[in-house]
């Protein structure tokens, strides 16, 4: 059997030849193009797996994870404990000389992309109890209480209904920026392959960094093709929602001293230079000063991890960030590690 094509006869069997040698050097591509993204580490396996996450009793977190999960999400294998937090099975009642510290947060304060033996709470943790009670600082436990894509509202939800339920000694806050933003559902910002192929998307994006890679960069090409199409943004962070959020903090820091425990301000280094929209003075600061004068007015200590891991612009900090997002990598939670180190240890020995 032959196929007429531009004057020519050709046979079946040469076609499918051409078809099978075609197909051999796309699959060649491929496997070299996944290869190439796994030596110089790029294709980070990052998403929210959805049976992680469950529907909150409390209007205020929306969503909260769910209790006993053991599972892939986050881009790590990930467990949770019967209180849903990323956290061994801890007694809630203290044990006897053991001083406790419960740390709030988003996703930095998770540790998406790392083990859960590898977040900067339970590194912490290591370190001073590693010290031999150095200063009267140890023997502590750590609680991570930290969910993705939690904003400060959120977060003093988390510490009221489960933090303060450790018997806390010390809890550390650790703010972003973005935690000015609008309280969400992360049920409303996951991706969930549907079809016929959605078995064969889940498995390809687990496994593949070619894949996360190109859906990644397909992903921020809409993004900014939407933007293009948009009217300029705002550059001002603006001042209602920052003094929103500076009531939350404040409410976090009463509910924490009502409790008998220590507070202590940490600001992650992303955007922190973001100018605020001028108040009743026309002073115009930036996020990073408006948040040093508001501790130093509570009176709470407060770390800034930008001399430590540099801003997202600074290049010295992508050896500790993920490839490609700004959480931590591994290394990244241990320089936060030693960052808060000291001033924690403090705050332990006042206790």
């Amino acid at each position: 059997m032959a196929i007429l094509a531009a004057g020519r006869k050709i046979s079946l069997t040469a076609l499918l030849g051409n078809l099978v040698a075609l197909a051999a050097g796309l699959l060649v591509m491929l496997v070299l193009g996944e290869i190439a993204l796994r030596v110089v580490d790029r294709g980070h396996p990052y998403y929210s797996a959805p049976e992680l996450y469950q529907p909150s009793a409390d209007p205020r977190s929306q969503f909260e994870p769910r209790p006993s999960f053991v599972g892939y999400s986050e881009g790590t294998q990930v467990a949770t404990n019967s209180h849903g937090l990323r956290e061994r099975e801890l007694p809630l009642v203290k044990p006897p000389g053991t001083r406790r510290v419960v740390f709030i947060g988003d996703s930095v304060t998770f540790g998406p992309g790392v083990r859960d033996d590898q977040p900067y709470a339970r590194l912490i943790e290591a370190s001073i109890n590693g010290s031999g009670n150095e200063g009267g600082a140890g023997p502590i436990e750590t609680v991570n209480a930290g969910v993705v894509g939690y904003n400060s509202i959120q977060e003093l939800a988390r510490l009221e209904d489960v933090g303060l339920a450790y018997q806390p000694d010390v809890v550390v806050l650790t703010f972003l920026v973005n935690d000015l933003l609008e309280t969400f559902s992360i049920f409303d910002h996951q991706y969930e392959p549907d079809g016929v192929l959605a078995g064969a998307k889940v498995w390809l994006r687990r496994n593949s960094n070619l894949y996360r890679f190109l859906q990644d960069v397909y992903w921020r090409v809409g993004q900014e093709l939407r933007r293009s199409r948009e009217a300029p943004v705002e550059p001002l962070r603006k001042r209602d929602r920052l003094e929103e959020r500076l009531a939350t903090l404040d409410e976090m820091i009463r509910v924490t001293r009502a409790n008998g425990a220590s507070f202590l301000l940490v600001i992650y280094p992303d955007n922190l230079d973001d100018p605020v929209s001028p108040g009743p003075s026309g002073e115009r600061l930036t996020m990073r000063q408006e948040l040093t004068q508001f501790a130093a007015r509570e009176q709470v200590p407060l770390v800034d991890l930008s001399p430590a891991l540099g801003d997202v612009r600074d290049p010295r900090a992508r050896q500790y960030r993920l490839r490609e997002d700004p959480h931590p990598s591994v290394e990244g939670h241990r320089v936060i590690a030693e960052a808060l180190r000291g001033p924690l240890t403090d705050l332990l020995r006042q206790k």
